[in-house]
Formats: structure tokens, C-alpha cells, sequence
């Protein structure tokens, strides 16, 4: 009896650790959490710019693409590659499971690129994805916040 007992055991721990892992894969945060690459496309944005001191905003239709690539959580870095070149960034998760990357461009102004654990309405391998910037040249100020999806490719 011992015996059937604990084969029904062992049978209850190997279903229920299956549906747990199928589970796992189709939780974006999971997703998001074991991905090393991303490829991210952004369909528009929005830009708030002051000119001289006036404020106008501004939709755009955005086509870029990005790859963030080389995602490594446990030392805090990635890497983009895309349309103007290649970058460091930095690269964290925060406590909702959002990924956050980072990077300093060469003009010192940071560019915030936030994957959500998220998926897109109707789908089941788009991820969400924002990322914001601002910057400054002469008397122009930019704010722009970009919106867009991301699919794991790794």
C-alpha cells in the first residue's frame, strides 16, 4: 500500500511541477525575467518641445526598431543595437517584474527604455514597451516618450 501510495505522490509532484513550467512560460513577467534578447519596435511617439520658452506638442508615427541584446540581470547590463549605432546600457528589474534599461549617450543625457510584464491587447508574445528622453540644444528643450512592442528572442 506504502508503494501505490507513494507512486500516486510522485505522480501528483511530477503533474503539478508541469503545470507550474507551462504556466511559467506563458507569466510575460516569467518571460521577461529569462529573456537575453529583445527585439523592440516603437509605432509612435510623443514630443513635448519648448521653443524659447513656448510648449507645443507633438505625435509622431515612430518605425524604429531595437535590439537589446546580451541582457545579463546578475551584472546589471545590456546592450542596443540599433538604427545610429551600438550602446552600453544598464539593465535591471524592478519589484512589478518591469525591465529597465538605461543608457548615458554621449551628450549626457539618459535614455529610459522600460519592457513591461505586459502583453500587447490580443497577443501572447508582444511585450509592452515605453521608453522616454530629454535633452536640450540651444534655446530647445525636448521631452519625448516613445511607445512601442517588444518579442523575446532569447
Amino acid at each position: 500500500m506504502r508503494i501505490i501510495w507513494r507512486a500516486v505522490l510522485c505522480a501528483a509532484v511530477y503533474a503539478a511541477s508541469i503545470a507550474a513550467a507551462s504556466g511559467a512560460e506563458e507569466d510575460p513577467a516569467a518571460r521577461l525575467r529569462h529573456a537575453r534578447s529583445l527585439r523592440c519596435t516603437y509605432q509612435s511617439s510623443v514630443g513635448t518641445w519648448v521653443r524659447s520658452g513656448h510648449r507645443t506638442v507633438e505625435e509622431d508615427k515612430d518605425n524604429g526598431v531595437a535590439t537589446y541584446d546580451n541582457i545579463n540581470l546578475a551584472k546589471g547590463t545590456a546592450r542596443i543595437i540599433a538604427n545610429v549605432g551600438a550602446s552600453d546600457l544598464k539593465a535591471w528589474l524592478a519589484r512589478d517584474g518591469s525591465l529597465w534599461l538605461v543608457e548615458s549617450t554621449p551628450l549626457g543625457y539618459e535614455v529610459i527604455t522600460t519592457v513591461f510584464p505586459m502583453y500587447v491587447e490580443g497577443s501572447h508574445d508582444e511585450l509592452v514597451v515605453l521608453e522616454s528622453r530629454h535633452s536640450l540644444a540651444g534655446f530647445i528643450a525636448l521631452g519625448q516618450t516613445s511607445y512601442g512592442t517588444c518579442k523575446i528572442w532569447e
